[in-house]
């Protein structure tokens, strides 16, 4: 009889242990809440290369048809992919099977390229040009909204929002024309506004921990700087010219979040 309860006993234990795991891995994900986490991504950063300037107007030191050989010349690509480490934080809430979030996340960029162009001058054979233009941008930052459809433990979602990063550009001009030649030099340091845009995937490893790949896509726009060239043989002469970068990037990222 003795036996007989223990055993009932224990089959009661053991059924209870069973159906409580059974609702806990039954039981749907609510993906609300807060959370922090971190990525390792691939970025493969796109600067698109520009240079302008004039002539035809009194002073100018250029002459038809310079700026647009020296515009022809510079315009071109820097292309890089790096690897990238970030971080990042949000908080959500899920109202049925959609999930309304926002977060914010600060990423490394690691863009450092340079670009060289110059020719002989259609205008004058005498003499030929080069121009240098170097650029950087070492992280970003960005705060999106997530949109997302939930199926228990999955998630899939859109993101988009705005982002931030510090672009510093170093250019240089110089020729040979008679003499000494001509030269010019800028820097400038902007911190530039874009937008970015994305989607992924994320899955629930416990109540806890969530692992998740992402895309996206962030445009900085373009950015400038002005170099004055002046010849030393002509002191009267001079012009101002214009170095731009149009900067974007694609993100492949895995990451892995705590949810509180």
């Amino acid at each position: 009889m003795r036996n007989i309860s223990a055993i009932s006993l224990a089959i009661i234990f053991i059924a209870c242990l069973t159906s409580s795991a059974f609702a806990q891995t039954t039981q749907p994900f609510n993906w609300s809440g807060p959370y922090v986490g971190g990525t390792l991504s691939l970025v493969k950063s796109h600067a698109t290369t520009d240079v302008s300037t004039s002539d035809s107007f009194p002073g100018s030191y250029f002459t038809p048809p310079d700026p647009e050989q020296i515009a022809n010349t510079a315009h071109g690509n820097i292309k890089q992919s790096r690897l990238g480490l970030g971080g990042f934080g949000g908080v959500g809430r899920q109202f049925g099977k959609l999930y309304l979030g926002l977060e914010a996340s600060i990423s490394s960029l690691r863009f450092d390229g340079a670009r060289s162009s110059g020719a002989i001058y259609i205008s004058n054979p005498a003499g030929s040009f080069n121009n240098e233009l170097s650029v950087r941008a070492n992280s970003q930052a960005m705060l999106r909204t997530r949109l997302g459809w939930t199926h228990d433990r999955w998630m899939t979602y859109l993101t988009g929002g705005v982002a931030a990063t510090r672009i510093t550009m170093d250019a240089s001009f110089s020729d040979n024309f008679l003499g000494a030649g001509a030269s010019g030099q800028a820097t400038s340091r902007e911190t530039k506004l874009g937008w970015s845009m994305g989607f992924g995937g994320e899955y629930a490893l416990s109540n806890n921990w969530v692992i998740r790949c992402e895309y996206s896509y962030v445009d900085y726009g373009r950015v400038n700087t002005s170099a004055f060239v002046t010849n030393p043989a002509f002191p009267a002469l001079g012009n101002n010219l214009i170095n731009s970068v149009d900067l974007n990037a694609q993100i492949f990222s895995v990451g892995i979040s705590y949810r509180f």
